[in-house]
């Protein structure tokens, strides 16, 4: 089954998941105890069988990359949702300081002047600094879920970033 998915055989690829998707399912439904995440992280384990499979090894039994891949996938899952929790800690924390302070008022709201920079930015621009810096997202994820190139992401992610440096640069000297 593993040289029939090398060569690209689409038959053996839907065998494969037909015989595999529950058991991934539960592997995931198990770690997650959320059946939308898990139905996700199996999508993205078949594809990265996919993705990768002219790296499978024939020493090894498909059961055995298949949940190598579904480990590797979990864990990117686990980061991100570390990364995003990290966030969510840091936007309650300076909304309950902002909300206690005294200046709250608009010259010290930085939230929001973030919020007018984003909006000022080509609409691609925007979409992959999003995914990148606020949603966790690697190049690779970015680019296959824009349908561009991982350099263009790239690109994109330094254009954004010196946009925002020149904006808070002059918000801290004015």
């Amino acid at each position: 089954m593993i040289d029939a998915i090398k060569r690209g055989d689409g038959f053996a690829y839907e065998q494969t998941y037909i015989q595999y998707r529950d058991k991934i399912y539960f592997y995931f439904l198990k770690k997650t105890k959320s059946h939308e995440d898990a139905r996700d992280l199996v999508q993205i384990t078949f594809l990265k069988l996919w993705q990768y499979r002219q790296s499978l090894s024939p020493d090894y039994v498909l059961e055995q990359h298949l949940f190598q891949i579904a480990r590797t996938v979990f864990i990117d899952y686990v980061r991100r949702q570390n990364k995003r929790d990290c966030l969510k800690q840091i936007v309650k924390r300076n909304a309950e300081e902002s909300a206690s302070s005294i200046y709250t008022s608009n010259e010290f709201d930085i939230r929001r002047r973030l919020q007018r920079a984003l909006s000022s930015m080509p609409q691609r621009r925007k979409e992959v600094f999003e995914l990148n810096r606020l949603q966790g997202y690697s190049y690779r994820e970015i680019a296959n879920f824009l349908s561009i190139s991982v350099k263009a992401v790239d690109n994109n992610l330094s254009k954004a970033v010196k946009q925002l440096r020149k904006i808070f640069i002059l918000i801290i000297f004015l």
